[in-house]
């Protein structure tokens, strides 16, 4: 049952981990006894109780000791969630700025098709860098798997309307469209990159 237990990677969790072994040790020491064909040494008996009490000693210990620690994990988390809403705030509002460019850009007279289309194509790898270091930043801090997801079919859809403003066949009406949607889109990214305040 515990002969594939491995000793150092449960020392890994510090007190925790030695707190187990030494449940586990007082297991074994009391199955040893019981299967001696002979009577139960009342001294061996004796020193397990011992070894038992410092267990169960050592186990509200590290109850005691985790209890701050849980606190500051909590205070931990909570500073991560701030600083990640702070990134993600200012990465959508440049995000609709770039957006905002698109437009001027789809609005601009048609003089040199492909320096437009170049500074489309610039603006586009902007966005999908932003939209790249909002799944960094929510990944780091931990967020619900949900949100990444979300964030990647957002990048998704977003794809689809650069390729409308990418096609020099597409006319002013649907690239107005596509934009119009870029910036639905931004919003619902605001919604999803930013966690609601506790």
């Amino acid at each position: 049952m515990f002969e594939n237990l491995d000793v150092l990677k449960i020392l890994g969790y510090g007190m925790t981990g030695f707190s187990f072994l030494l449940v586990l040790l007082t297991f074994f020491l009391l199955r040893a006894e019981q299967n001696k064909d002979q009577e139960p040494r009342p001294l061996i008996i004796k020193m397990i109780w011992r070894f038992m009490l410092m267990t169960v000693f050592m186990v509200v210990l590290n109850g005691f000791i985790s209890l701050p620690l849980f606190n500051q994990n909590l205070k931990l988390q909570e500073s991560v969630t701030q600083l990640s809403n702070g990134n993600n705030e200012e990465i959508t509002k440049e995000i609709a700025q770039n957006t905002n460019d698109l437009e001027n850009l789809i609005t601009t007279p048609k003089n040199n098709e492909d320096s437009i289309r170049n500074a489309m194509q610039e603006i586009i790898n902007k966005q999908n860098k932003a939209l790249d270091s909002i799944k960094a930043t929510l990944t780091i801090a931990n967020s619900d798997k949900d949100r990444i997801i979300k964030i990647e079919n957002l990048k998704k859809e977003m794809a689809i309307n650069y390729q409308v403003l990418l096609n020099p066949n597409t006319d002013k009406s649907k690239k107005m469209e596509a934009n119009q949607n870029l910036k639905t889109l931004n919003i619902d990214l605001k919604r999803i990159a930013i966690a609601p305040r506790k």
